[in-house]
């Protein structure tokens, strides 16, 4: 019940938004035969913005006072209805990441499919959960969008070397170690999100 209604009301327009975004990238990018390096760049330099327009929108709804003091009236505790809906977010980016990676294998593309997943999810769940996290803390929309995207220009300009473990564009160097950070890193952000928002009053 609960994703249906975050689907309906709160996703939809997020999760089109994403689909477009995916669709149009043969304009402006190579997604046949590709190495495994440049199949790395398309989804960590490109693809990656899936989920900085999607995670952040796990709050959306709250934005209206009205709704948040309604929704905190209710049975069901806000942390666990946060939780629902981050998951069904993670779902749906696991899905549009297999779809299109799919894609690539089918344009001759090589690369190993499963390192390069993994690694990809990781980099978005620590951007989306960048989002989220300075969402709750600033309780302003435009913060959880503008900080992901500052960080990822930031890591454009930067050494990699200065930041190591933290850098978004880690595949494209082969340093996929360093994704266990970034997903680790996700995974709290997300986490410490959750806890922050669910105490706003």
């Amino acid at each position: 019940m609960v994703a249906k209604e975050n689907q309906k009301h709160n996703l939809l327009m997020p999760f089109l938004l994403c689909i477009l975004l995916l669709m149009v990238s043969p304009l402006f990018l190579g997604i046949e035969n590709l190495t495994e390096i440049e199949t790395a760049k398309v989804l960590e330099y490109y693809v990656v913005f899936i989920s900085v327009i999607l995670l952040p929108a796990v709050f959306l709804p709250e934005q209206d006072k009205d709704i948040r003091d309604l929704l905190s009236s209710k049975y069901m505790p806000i942390a666990k209805l946060y939780s629902i809906r981050i998951i069904q977010v993670l779902i749906y980016l696991m899905l549009l990441l297999g779809v299109y990676m799919y894609l690539l294998k089918a344009g001759n593309c090589t690369f190993a499919f499963g390192r390069v997943y993994m690694g990809e999810l990781a980099t978005m769940v620590f951007l989306g959960g960048m989002g989220i996290f300075f969402y709750a803390l600033t309780d302003q929309v435009v913060v959880g969008y503008m900080i992901p995207l500052l960080y990822y220009m930031l890591n454009i300009t930067i050494s990699p070397n200065k930041i190591k473990a933290f850098y978004l564009f880690s595949m494209s160097i082969e340093k996929y170690e360093w994704k266990w950070t970034l997903g680790i890193a996700g995974v709290v952000f997300l986490a410490v999100g959750i806890v922050i928002r669910s105490k706003r009053k």
